[in-house]
C-alpha cells in the first residue's frame, strides 16, 4: 500500500473516531423533549463540517458556522484546511505540469457562508448555496526531495450543495460541489524536475460529516 493510501486511511480512520464523540452531546438532546417550533427561531445553532481528502488538494478539512437561528437559512463562519505530500489527484486538479513533482497545500483559511434553500423531506434533505473566501499557501518539490518553492494565493469558492440530516436530526453529512477561483502574482512554482503552474479555475467537491450544536 503507497503512503497515500496509508494517509488516506489514517484520515479516514480519525473521521469515524470522532463520530460517537461528536454525536453524544447531540443524542443526549434529542431524547428530551422536542423543541417547540418558536424556541427554534429563537435558538441559535452551530454548523460543525468535517472533510476527508478532497479535491482542492486538502487532506483535511473543518468549517464551523453559526446560525442565528435553528430554522433560519443563513449562517456564517471560518473555515481552514491542510494537505500533506503524496496527494496526487488534489496536486493534479490544482496545478499543471505536475509530472514527477509534488505540492502540499501548506494551509488554508478563510470565511464561509451558506443560505439554506429549504428542507424537504421533514426536514431530512436540505439544499443550499454557499461562498468561501480565504488565503492559501502551497509548497513544491522534486520527487521526495525538500521544499523547493512556495507561493500564497487568494482563492474564491461559489457551491451548490445538500445537507442530508435523518428525521432533521443533528448528525448527518453535508456534500458541495462548484468552481475555485485562485487569485495570485506568483502562478508558478519551481522545481528541479520543472515548473508547477497554479491554475486559475479548479473544481472543488467534498463530502463531509455534519454535527449541528
Amino acid at each position: 500500500m503507497s503512503v497515500s493510501s496509508l494517509n488516506v486511511v489514517k484520515v479516514s480512520k480519525a473521521v469515524l473516531m470522532m463520530v460517537p464523540l461528536l454525536a453524544a452531546p447531540a443524542f443526549a438532546d434529542d431524547s428530551g423533549e422536542q423543541i417547540p417550533g418558536r424556541e427554534r427561531e429563537r435558538r441559535g445553532a452551530v454548523l460543525l463540517e468535517v472533510s476527508p481528502p478532497a479535491l482542492d488538494g486538502s487532506m483535511y478539512g473543518v468549517r464551523l458556522d453559526i446560525a442565528p437561528s435553528m430554522s433560519g437559512p443563513f449562517s456564517f463562519g471560518l473555515m481552514g484546511r491542510a494537505g500533506q505530500w503524496g496527494n496526487s489527484l488534489g496536486t493534479k486538479t490544482r496545478f499543471d505540469g505536475v509530472g514527477a513533482s509534488e505540492v502540499k497545500l501548506n494551509y488554508a483559511v478563510g470565511m464561509d457562508g451558506r443560505y439554506t434553500v429549504g428542507a424537504f423531506a421533514n426536514g431530512t434533505l436540505k439544499p443550499f448555496v454557499g461562498l468561501t473566501l480565504g488565503m492559501e499557501e502551497f509548497v513544491g518539490r522534486s520527487g521526495k526531495g525538500p521544499s523547493e518553492s512556495a507561493t500564497t494565493t487568494a482563492f474564491v469558492e461559489p457551491a451548490a450543495g445538500m445537507m442530508w440530516q435523518p428525521g432533521s436530526g443533528r448528525i448527518g453529512l453535508s456534500a458541495r460541489v462548484g468552481p475555485g477561483f485562485t487569485f495570485t502574482d506568483v502562478r508558478e512554482l519551481d522545481v528541479r524536475s520543472g515548473n508547477l503552474e497554479l491554475r486559475k479555475v479548479y473544481p472543488t467537491a467534498s463530502l463531509g460529516l455534519l454535527v449541528v450544536l
